[in-house]
C-alpha cells in the first residue's frame, strides 16, 4: 500500500509597522511591497519598520495578536 504525504513549507514572515498609521500587519519575507490594511498606504518592505521576523505565518499570527493586545493595554508603548 502506497500513501502520499503532503509537505507544507511555511516561509519566514515579518510583522511590519506602518509609517503612516502605526498599524501592525503581516508580510511575507520575499515580498517587496504591501498595502497597509488599515490606512491603505503602500509600504516598501525594504525600508519598513520590522517589528519581528518569525519562522512561519502561524507563529507570526500568534505574535501579532499578543503585540496588539499589549498595545491596546498600553497605547503609549513603543514597538
Amino acid at each position: 500500500m502506497c500513501t502520499k504525504v503532503a509537505v507544507i513549507i511555511l516561509a519566514p514572515t515579518l510583522i511590519i509597522k506602518c509609517f503612516t498609521c502605526a498599524g501592525l500587519f503581516l508580510a511575507g519575507n520575499t515580498q517587496k511591497t504591501k498595502r497597509c490594511p488599515y490606512c491603505g498606504k503602500c509600504i516598501n518592505l525594504q525600508k519598513a519598520v520590522r517589528v519581528a521576523q518569525v519562522a512561519n505565518s502561524l507563529e507570526a499570527s500568534e505574535l501579532l495578536k499578543q503585540l496588539k493586545i499589549k498595545n491596546a493595554n498600553n497605547p503609549r508603548s513603543k514597538l
